[in-house]
């Protein structure tokens, strides 16, 4: 059988959003979300300008110099320890001025601030993310899909791009940009996604809805949809969900990896493969690499499921995952050799992941037993 979690997409690495209040949108900002129908207390202006991001960006942009100086002295303000210091955390999402008080948060956090802040000056910056760059994190059975956001400001026939990743970048390939209603939606989608992951439903659900009116092409969105409905046993609406995200995005793994788990559990197998065939593999993560090694083992197929848990081992070699479904393939063709050291190394990775511990000892049994 394949092993399928929910995935849920979520900007910002590991983006769980902690609990934020909404405070009133200003009127420009309401009437922007009344166009497509939005509630305004729902959507926050990650972006708003207040009188105290307009005074940090004053002092940290300095005197002299052109633009790209300007905004190259506040990305470096913000990295430095003796002047603002901000904290990376990858689980905080939050608008400009809720990390301006607490100086701390993720790639979104930082972006959303370093934009208000370069706005306050007149200095147009939008935000992007980068579409290569994809990673997982599991929590439960849903596995988080993690994009990359950026601060992106255009100079003439190129982007000079400022990461907050920990560190800074000049020029990367691959950016969509976004507009100020994406940007938001990305960061209500990350509280809908916090909200589905504590099992709060009505929350995700009225976040997921503002989200699809304002990007409605974001086909994360849609597919989160789905999750949230499958959660909720409305089959027929996820699959409408699903429908929607993979029209946008015909081949999105995220999506594809959740319909097909939706298949698996109503019983149709057949429909589960190709829908997970049809996933791009190169921007899979290693949850769905090994979903897809799954399916290549229950068709009879050990040594192409090899293939797909190596990748997934070497796309992340920190999560255990692709270890113990590599013990588990070599244990079941008699390799107990290499069954253990796919076990000891999940096992060096997760201490106390107990599939790892079981599967370690049953190796050892196996051997003991030769």
């Amino acid at each position: 059988m394949i092993g399928l979690g929910l995935a849920g997409v979520s900007i910002g690495l590991s983006a769980l959003l902690a609990s934020a209040s909404v405070t009133p949108a200003n009127d420009a900002w309401s009437r922007k979300l009344a166009r497509r129908g939005v509630d305004p207390s729902i959507v926050q202006d990650p972006i708003a300008i207040t009188p105290a991001i307009r005074a940090a960006a004053d002092e940290y942009s300095g005197r002299g110099g052109n633009v790209v100086d300007q905004l190259r002295r506040m990305q470096s303000a913000l990295f430095d320890k003796d002047a603002f210091h901000f904290d990376y955390e990858p689980g905080l999402t939050s608008t400009a001025d809720d990390a301006l008080q607490a100086r701390r948060g993720n790639c979104v956090a930082f972006t959303n601030l370093f934009i208000a802040m370069a706005r306050s000056r007149g200095i147009h910056v939008k935000a992007g993310y980068l579409t290569p760059r994809v990673a997982g994190e599991k929590h439960g059975d849903l596995v988080y899909v993690n994009t990359h956001v950026v601060a992106v400001y255009q100079l003439f026939d190129r982007s000079v791009v400022f990461d907050f990743y920990g560190r800074r970048q000049d020029e990367v390939p691959r950016i969509r940009l976004l507009d100020d209603l994406e940007l938001a939606a990305l960061y209500v989608n990350n509280r809908a996604i916090a909200a589905l992951s504590r099992g709060d439903l009505a929350s995700a659900e009225a976040g997921l809805e503002a989200v699809v009116r304002l990007a409605p092409d974001f086909a994360g969105a849609h597919g989160n949809l789905g999750v949230l409905r499958r959660r909720r046993g409305d089959i027929p609406g996820a699959l409408d969900a699903y429908r929607t995200a993979l029209a946008i995005e015909p081949r999105n793994p995220a999506v594809l990896s959740n319909l097909a788990a939706l298949y698996l559990d109503t019983g149709h197998l057949r429909e589960a493969q190709t829908a997970l065939r049809l996933a791009d593999m190169s921007t899979a993560t290693v949850y769905t690499l090994v979903a897809r090694g799954d399916l290549e083992l229950a068709d009879g197929r050990p040594d192409d499921a090899l293939k797909f848990y190596k990748r997934a081992a070497r796309l992340d070699p920190d999560i255990p995952e692709p270890h113990l479904a590599i013990a588990r393939l070599e244990k079941s063709r008699g390799n107990v050799r290499g069954a253990r050291k796919a076990a000891a190394r999940a096992l060096t990775i997760a201490p106390d992941n107990q599939e790892a511990q079981a599967l370690s000892r049953e190796i050892a049994e196996a051997q003991a037993e030769r």
